[in-house]
This record gives C-alpha cells, structure tokens and sequence, in this order.
C-alpha cells in the first residue's frame, strides 16, 4: 500500500508529507516545553514554515534535475532523516539555516543549464550568506558554490570572484541593519565562531539512537549510491558529485561545530535523501519495499513518544 502510494508525485503526497512532519514538529517542541507568548508563537510559526518549505524545495530539485524517478520517496527519507533529529526541530535558527542552503544549493545545480551563470552564482553565495547569519558553520556550503564554478563554467574569471562579493555583501547589509536597529557594528572576528572536535556533548545529550541509525544510514545509502554511481550518464555526473560533496561538508559540518546537541545534523538530511532514494528505487520486491517505508514512518514517531 505504502510503496504504491509514494511511488506516485500527486499533491495528496505532499499533503500527507508535509501533515506527518507538523506532528513531528509538534511533537518535537511538546516534549521540549512551549513557552505560548506571541513572540514565541511566530518563531514557531516560522520554524514550521521553514520546514516544509525545505522539503518543498528538495523536491523541486531532484525532479527539475533528474536526481530521482517522479515519486515522493526523498521527501518522505527527508521527514524520516529530520524526524530522528527532534532537537533539530526545535531550533527555528537551524531550520531557517537549511532552508537557506537548500535554495543555494537549488541555485548552483541550475548552473547545468548554462543560462544565466553569474546570477545563479551571486544568488547561492547570498542565500549561504543568509545561512551562515542563522548557524554560522553553514558558511562551508560555499563550497558547493566554487564547486558548481568548476564543473559547469571554471574559465570566466568573475564566476571566481562573485561568491565572495555576495558573502561581503550579506555582512556589509547586516551591519547596516544592527547599526540602524541596535546601533552596534560586529567585526569579521565576532561573526566567526571557533571550532571544537570534542564530541563529549553528544554523551549529556543523549542522542546516541538518532546518531546510531544516521551512521547507518549514511553508510548503507552512500554505498548504494556509489555502487549505481557509474551507471550513470556522464552529463548527470557533476550534479550528482555535488550533491556527494554537500553530504561530506555536512559531515564536516557535524565535526568542527562547537555546541554539539545533534541539531547540526540536520544538514545531512537533504543530500541523504537524494541519495537514498536510489536504494528505494531497487526493485527488490514490494514486500521488502513496504516494510523499509513503514519503518521509515514509524521510527520517527517511536524516537519521540518513547
């Protein structure tokens, strides 16, 4: 039942996607405690938003650039990889954060197309600029940037240039608006934040299950995704190393971070549901198909409630 319905790209999918993952959310802050002050209630709003948008928009992208077969199986691997991350869900910085990056990343695959070059460029060094202001370390997406420059259009020096004219050009406007609102002016060395390798965070915080069966995930999906890689054509190639390389800064990501809690990994998500999809669209029997996706729904729910 489940592998027919989510084999289908209808907008009763997303419904029902976009349903399931507002439970989770507000399961994720029920647990967490709600303070219900209006301050409080728009950046829940907007958390919420944030989220579903994202899911909206990785959808986007893998149909607009061939990454999946037309089903819903990313964005339901995209609830299920969010769903074990509730403390994630619970950070409305995090969630505006990802969404950022995935709007960069969205511009940096359009690249492909050769049209409109320089904007596409600007447009994703400014939404990881936006990202970076949300959750500092996201500014290591901007890799994916001179990455896209490589593949797609490296012999314009200005494409060289351009991300970090938009990366100046989001800290230069958001000193003007501290310095209207708050009349202060943050340094380069005050918006940079240190690095950490300690993972002694992770012990207090308690989310050994949700790190457990991301690891597996990351290394069953990845190696699967590896395997089909070379089957491939070869003009799809470059759009799939960069989705590789947002997983692998993500993991970076997840490394350098100073305040560990697990909602960092959040960023993984999007590129890990891309690439897990491949395993889901193995014909390996309805049977074997149904159970995964019924695991994928419930196990979200269970890290929750139990």
């Amino acid at each position: 039942m489940l592998s027919s319905f989510f084999s289908k790209s209808k907008p009763i999918n997303f419904i029902i996607v976009a349903l399931y993952m507002f439970v989770m959310y507000v399961i994720a802050h029920y647990k967490n405690g709600i303070n219900l002050d209006y301050f409080k209630i728009v950046i829940l709003l907007v958390g919420c938003v944030a989220y579903i948008l994202t899911m909206l928009i990785l959808n986007h992208i893998t149909q607009k650039n061939d990454l999946t077969y037309k089903s819903t199986h990313t964005i339901l691997l995209f609830a299920f990889l969010t769903g074990i991350l509730p403390i994630s869900l619970t950070n409305s910085n995090i969630l505006l954060s990802n969404l950022m990056i995935i709007l960069g990343v969205r511009s940096v695959l359009s690249l492909r197309n050769g049209k409109y070059i320089k904007s596409n460029v600007l447009n994703a060094s400014l939404c990881i600029g936006l990202a970076s202001l949300a959750y500092f370390w996201s500014i290591a997406f901007i890799a994916i940037v001179f990455l896209g420059v490589l593949y797609f259009e490296p012999k314009n020096y200005r494409n060289w240039i351009i991300p970090f004219i938009g990366l100046l050009t989001v800290y230069v406007l958001s000193n003007c608006f501290t310095l209207l609102f708050y009349d202060s002016f943050f340094a380069i060395t005050d918006y940079v934040e240190p690095i950490s390798f300690s993972f002694d965070a992770y012990v207090s915080n308690g989310g050994f299950f949700s790190i457990g069966v991301l690891i597996i995930c990351i290394l069953f999906f990845l190696t699967v995704y590896l395997i089909k890689y070379s089957r491939k054509p070869t003009k799809s190639k470059p759009v799939l190393k960069l989705i590789i390389a947002q997983l692998l800064i993500a993991l970076l990501l997840v490394v350098i971070t100073l305040n560990k809690n697990t909602s960092e990994m959040i960023f993984i998500a999007a590129p890990l549901a891309i690439i897990g999809t491949t395993y889901l669209e193995i014909d390996h029997g309805k049977f074997i198909k149904e159970i995964n996706l019924w695991v994928f729904l419930l196990l979200p729910l269970m890290t929750m409630l139990f």
